[in-house]
């Protein structure tokens, strides 16, 4: 007997269940997918910093991710800067190892974002076709229903 002659048997609460799984995982992904982004853009924004610390004598700093104060700094320090390396752990380097951890982090951050998003399409592509399945079920089940029955 050859395989494409065989037939996968499945229910329609397993169908059910694994849409239900599906749309989980697809909304954990799209989270995933936002934080990424939201991380860097924060990248962005520092790397951005760096570069305006080089090039001004006074720096307005925001307080608050919203604004609701600014404060305005001038004598800053321009040889050394403290980076975030993780957790809870941070390195006083100079501006251009700065960046270099920086644009290193971004380039991790931009691989992770990709293999989410491949993984977010694979899923979707997954969830769509269950979708078709269990939409196909119900029109077979409502032109059914609507047959008259012979007697």
């Amino acid at each position: 007997m050859s395989d494409e002659n065989q037939k996968v048997v499945i229910s329609v609460e397993d169908l059910l269940a694994q849409a239900d799984a599906l749309k989980k995982y697809i909304d954990y992904l799209q989270k995933t997918y936002a934080e990424l982004q939201d991380n860097i853009m924060s990248i962005d924004s520092s790397l951005q910093a760096l570069k305006e610390i080089q090039n001004s004598q006074e720096l307005l700093m925001v307080g608050d991710k919203k604004g609701n104060i600014i404060f305005k700094i001038q004598g800053i320090e321009k040889t050394k800067v403290l980076v975030h390396l993780g957790l809870d752990y941070y390195a006083e380097v100079d501006p251009a190892v700065a960046e270099r951890i920086l644009n290193d982090k971004k380039a991790e951050l931009n691989n992770a974002l990709s293999s989410v998003q491949k993984e977010l399409a694979k899923s979707v592509e997954a969830y769509n076709e269950i979708a078709e399945i269990l939409n196909q079920i119900q029109q077979q089940l409502q032109s059914q229903a609507q047959q008259p029955k012979g007697g």
